[in-house]
């Protein structure tokens, strides 16, 4: 009589093989995926950026509040890194132009590991009523400009 062999699960050669294959796949996968939530990371602070760039403007442009806010020749910076400071000679503007568009500029910080650690958002009202903005870093104000991409 023939014994049955119990032939439940997994050899160990098998599980060594799988995990191998597993390695791999890690090894050649997370540069790439380490790319990609870099790259997230710089849009997020693009689109951060924009958004404060945006308002100022909107708050600006406003009639009622911007022509007495916004004076010529006002100057501001915000500088955005772990923490986010706001130099403003332009007597509170810009941080009235961000909660007016429910923007807590507290709770924004650089999220760029790579491309950038920190980022400043220089502003300046000119003559015309205008508002120009520069940004201090080189990379960050080619992707703002769409010269360069994230």
């Amino acid at each position: 009589m023939k014994k049955e062999m119990n032939n439940k699960g997994f050899s160990l050669v098998e599980l060594i093989i799988v995990i191998a294959i597993m390695a791999i796949l890690i090894v050649v996968l997370a540069p790439q995926y380490l790319k990609y939530v870099e790259r997230s990371r710089n849009s997020t602070d693009l689109q951060n950026a924009t958004e404060m760039v945006t308002a100022i403007q909107t708050f600006a442009a406003d009639p009622e509040v911007g022509d007495k806010a916004f004076v010529k020749g006002a100057k501001f910076e915000i500088t955005v890194g772990n923490t986010t400071s706001i130099t403003d000679t332009a007597a509170g503007s810009v941080a009235a132009a961000l909660s007016n568009a429910a923007i807590d500029a507290s709770a924004i910080n650089c999220k760029s590991k790579t491309k950038w650690t920190q980022y400043v958002i220089k502003g300046e009202v000119a003559t015309d009523g205008n508002i120009v903005f520069d940004y201090d870093n080189a990379d960050f104000k080619n992707a703002m400009s769409g010269k360069s991409g994230t």
